[in-house]
């Protein structure tokens, strides 16, 4: 009888054991998952879909000025990090 009992809870106890396991392999992927598509979305908005081209000088020149600015402080953070 002691047997029987030992047998069921044994039993027991390895497929309720067996039955949480899905769930977090499933929440593992899911992590998983969710690493590759944040990686996605940052490198697709590193470049642009579309290229564009300004006319206007005066527009070209303050973006020309942005840009160096944003290597400036680029180039800060560089140093920065570095020290």
């Amino acid at each position: 009888m002691k047997r029987l009992l030992m047998v069921c809870i044994c039993g027991g106890l390895f497929s309720a054991s067996a039955i949480a396991a899905e769930p977090y392999e499933n929440w593992l992927k899911t992590q998983s998952q969710r690493g590759v598509e944040i990686e996605l979305i940052r490198v697709a908005s590193e470049k642009p879909l579309v290229a564009t081209e300004e006319t206007d000088p005066e527009v070209a020149a303050i973006l020309d000025e942005v840009e160096a600015i944003e290597d400036e402080a680029s180039d800060l953070e560089k140093i920065e990090e570095s020290s």
